[in-house]
């Protein structure tokens, strides 16, 4: 399976009460929601720039084939 990444995922953007992570050695990228678990939402999720907006799991846009919207990364 290859894990190369979406290429519409948001890692730019400044999105409210989100910490910006990395899993190592991988280096894949994901927001953390800090007070979402709290609430009971999900806390670690992807930002889609296409327009599909929060993405609630991590790997969906990095696992190719996941997500119907799915383009590789340049």
């Amino acid at each position: 399976m290859n894990h190369i990444g979406c290429k519409h995922l948001d890692y730019e953007s400044e999105f409210h009460d989100c910490e910006l992570k990395t899993i190592e050695p991988q280096g894949w990228k994901y927001w953390y929601r800090i007070h979402a678990a709290e609430m009971g939402n999900p806390s670690n999720v992807q930002f889609c720039g296409k327009g599909r907006g929060r993405i609630n799991e991590i790997f969906a846009c990095i696992n190719a084939g996941e997500m119907h919207c799915f383009e590789p990364q340049d």
